[in-house]
Formats: C-alpha cells, sequence, structure tokens
C-alpha cells in the first residue's frame, strides 16, 4: 500500500519591520485599482522595493528554506497595496503554485480585515478557513496555490507589501 499526503504550510513570523522600511514603502506612489490601491502594473520602482523588501525578511526566508529542504531562492516580484476606505477588499485568488506568496504587514489598526485563507480546491469544495488578523510587521509565506483574499477593510491604514518568491533546490 502506498500513501500520499498533499501539505500546504502556512508560515507566520512578526518581524520588526524598520522605521526606513516603513517610511519608503508610503511614499510609493499607487494606483486605484478595482477595491484598493495597489502598484501591481507599475514596474518603475520594483526592483528597489524587492531590495528592501528582502532586506527586511531575509532571514525569516532562509528559516523557511531549511524548513522546506531548499537550497535558495529568487524573489520574483513585489508590490503594495492598500485598503483606505471602508469596504476595500481583494477577491479571493491564488498566485503562480509553483512560487511561495507573502503578504508583509506594514501599517494597519485593529479595525484592518483579515485575510483569509481558504484549502486548496475552494470553492469546489471547503473544508477548511484560517483567518489571519493584521499586525504591523506580520508576514505570511504560503504556498502559491492556496486561495486567498482580504475581507472588507474597515479603516484607512491597512497597508501591506506582497510578492512571490521561487525556492530553489
Amino acid at each position: 500500500m502506498k500513501k500520499f499526503n498533499f501539505v500546504f504550510s502556512l508560515y507566520d513570523e512578526t518581524l520588526n519591520l524598520s522605521k526606513e522600511f516603513i517610511t519608503y514603502v508610503k511614499s510609493i506612489k499607487l494606483k486605484e485599482h478595482d477595491f484598493q490601491k495597489n502598484s501591481f502594473y507599475s514596474k518603475e520602482k520594483q526592483e528597489e522595493l524587492i531590495q528592501k523588501t528582502i532586506n527586511e525578511i531575509e532571514n525569516y526566508i532562509y528559516r523557511i528554506i531549511k524548513d522546506l529542504n531548499y537550497s535558495r531562492y529568487e524573489f520574483r516580484d513585489a508590490w503594495v497595496q492598500k485598503y483606505d476606505k471602508p469596504g476595500n477588499f481583494h477577491d479571493c485568488h491564488i498566485h503562480d503554485p509553483y512560487l511561495y506568496s507573502f503578504v508583509l504587514y506594514v501599517d494597519c489598526s485593529k479595525q484592518s480585515s483579515e485575510t483569509m485563507f481558504y484549502n486548496p480546491g475552494y470553492p469546489n469544495f471547503c473544508t477548511d478557513t484560517m483567518r489571519v488578523k493584521p499586525k504591523k510587521g506580520r508576514c505570511i509565506i504560503f504556498n502559491g496555490a492556496i486561495p486567498h483574499s482580504a475581507l472588507p477593510n474597515f479603516d484607512k491604514k491597512r497597508l501591506v507589501v506582497s510578492g512571490n518568491i521561487k525556492f530553489i533546490k
């Protein structure tokens, strides 16, 4: 008899973000897009954002690489999203399933909306969900195949950096 398990891990760590990084992220010009503002379609300062984000989360990434038995990583992209109007949200979506994705909470309040994670296979079937409450410096890293959404927001502060990372054997 053979047994196969399909496991998707979600890594959760609260980091001490530098004041310089927070100031930098807040200075990035964002464009209105659907139900939030973001820099997703602007590649203007992407390399700078990637490098500054690496400086903040690289030690955390290396701990995950070790846990998953990878040897190195490549940052693929990064962008900023701001939810500054009541009701702003981001629909349920996935990223590239061959990459790991992340959400780094740069600014938020107690009224900031949660990020909802669903089991792979959602919406065809739903067995589990997980709500992640925003906390300044909290960084969630997860397989891009995991469906997730930003629930409707209730403040003007919810600011995140998101992106994708390729882990390499």
